[in-house]
């Protein structure tokens, strides 16, 4: 009123007027119950054209001082001859101009998830600075078929994931320090190289180091959207390339490494959680299947143009690193159900999942995806048709979205910190299992064919053994 004293807004002290509507996509910041702030309107922006972004705004609103946003995905291309189907699963997006608002992120559509049934114990990850990633409250209505997650922002950008993203840029700059590494006296200490392109253009590096006999080769990313097998292998190859560390320069001399950080670099910058550019599931690319042919250039180049560099090298250990949308736990899967199944690759996987054991408090033995009967093995998927072909040791790691459930942080679940920290333990394991892999067997070595009896082996090494169920780690 003319005369009387002017109200001042909270945040900026500018005066305040009283606000007469709300726009659809122009949101006014409302520091009392229907006054807004004379420098607004102010922007809010829902964006998921970033890269490994996904999500699609449906709405977005301010009720009683909460910005309210739902959203669903897009879906990745049409999966033939393995999967048949769209997959989705994998967000990424941020929000801008929302410092210190109280966001209600709502995901609709669950039942069209990729694993509609894992969101159950799931809690959403955000980040200010793109590096420090935190747990959100998040909660599920299977009534409404919705998940919402909420977060106030301390800065104006946050962003929102699934898991905490290792974009194709940070996948770049891992490269680029990778072929920089120096040894002691200044010389190289890895060599990059590129197998091939994908579909889209993109290579696919391949990082080879150690002069060593053993043949060892870990592949990650396969499904894009499991980015903490690619921050695990980060993890890794900065204890590989530190040239001070004794474990890693043993390893170096026992044993010649290929490192494949990022399988599948289209399906991450396009936010796809299984799928790459065409919709090709890879971990089910490694074999043809009935009528289906693959690998092919057509379809699944990075699978194809990988594999002809593994049997030009040939290979005597194999792990496929990924992550698993339901599990808490970290666990090896095995490959139980190929033809070539023998004592021999028993007592290699034992001495090699012990040793991991050993290495690391947040790996565990009992947890996973059970064991296959005898010849039932999918020789499409990487691992079994990988031990199959090479009659080798061959494993699929397989890490949490949620949380650890035997070193639960809270705070943060499962972590980009934590993968790395324990990808740095696969140096321990390689060690223990290197002398072995080409031995002639039994080992000598106190284990199965030389002291220990089939039938006294842990029932998670053998045939047909049953996952037991979890709890879950977080109230939905």
């Amino acid at each position: 009123e003319p005369g009387s004293m002017p109200m001042l807004c909270r945040t900026c002290n500018s005066r305040l007027v009283q606000a007469k509507r709300y726009f659809s996509n122009r949101i006014l910041f409302r520091s009392m119950s229907k006054y807004t702030c004379i420098r607004e309107p102010r922007l809010i922006t829902f964006s998921s054209q970033i890269d490994s972004g996904n999500g699609l705004c449906d709405s977005m609103k301010l009720e009683a001082d909460t910005l309210k946003v739902s959203f669903h995905l897009e879906k990745e291309p049409f999966t033939e001859g393995t999967d048949k189907r769209q997959h989705n699963q994998w967000f990424h997006f941020k929000l801008g101009n929302v410092k210190n608002t109280a966001c209600e992120l709502t995901l609709t559509k669950l039942d069209e998830t990729s694993y509609a049934s894992t969101w159950k114990g799931y809690w959403a990850t955000a980040s200010t600075d793109g590096k420090t990633w935190s747990r959100i409250k998040t909660s599920v209505d299977t009534t409404s078929n919705a998940l919402t997650m909420h977060v106030t922002p301390s800065e104006s950008t946050v962003w929102v994931a699934y898991f905490a993203p290792f974009t194709y840029q940070a996948h770049q700059a891992l490269i680029a320090s990778v072929q920089h590494a120096r040894g002691l006296q200044g010389e190289p200490m890895a060599d990059v190289s590129t197998v091939g392109q994908s579909l889209d253009g993109r290579d696919i590096e391949l990082v080879t180091l150690g002069h060593g006999p053993a043949k060892v080769w870990m592949i990650a990313r396969q499904h894009p959207g499991e980015s903490m097998a690619e921050h695990y292998m980060q993890g890794l190859l900065n204890r590989l390339l530190d040239p001070s560390d004794a474990g890693s320069r043993a390893l170096r001399e026992r044993a010649t490494l290929h490192l494949v950080p990022n399988m599948n670099p289209d399906g991450s910058f396009r936010g796809h959680l299984r799928t790459n550019a065409a919709g090709a599931n890879l971990n089910r690319e490694w074999g043809s299947t009935g009528d289906y042919e693959a690998p092919t250039m057509a379809r699944s180049p990075e699978v194809y143009m990988v594999r002809e560099k593994i049997r030009e090298t040939g290979c005597d250990v194999f792990v496929d690193v990924h992550g698993d949308e339901g599990l808490p736990h970290i666990f090896f899967a095995g490959t139980q159900g190929i033809p070539r199944w023998s004592l021999r690759l028993m007592e290699l996987l034992r001495v090699f999942s012990h040793a991991q054991l050993a290495a690391s408090q947040e790996f565990q033995l009992v947890h996973g995806y059970g064991n296959e009967e005898p010849g039932a093995a999918n020789l499409a998927i990487c691992g079994d048709a990988i031990a199959q072909e090479f009659d080798c040791l061959a494993v699929t790691l397989e890490m949490p979205f949620k949380d650890v459930s035997r070193l639960p942080e809270p705070s943060q679940g499962w972590s980009p910190a934590r993968c790395q920290g324990f990808g740095a333990t696969m140096v321990e394991a390689l060690l223990e299992v290197a002398p072995l892999l080409r031995a002639e067997f039994p080992f000598n070595n106190g284990g199965l064919g030389s002291g220990l009896a089939e039938s006294d082996l842990s029932e998670t090494f053998k045939h047909g053994y049953a996952n037991p169920p979890s709890q879950e780690l977080w109230e939905t």
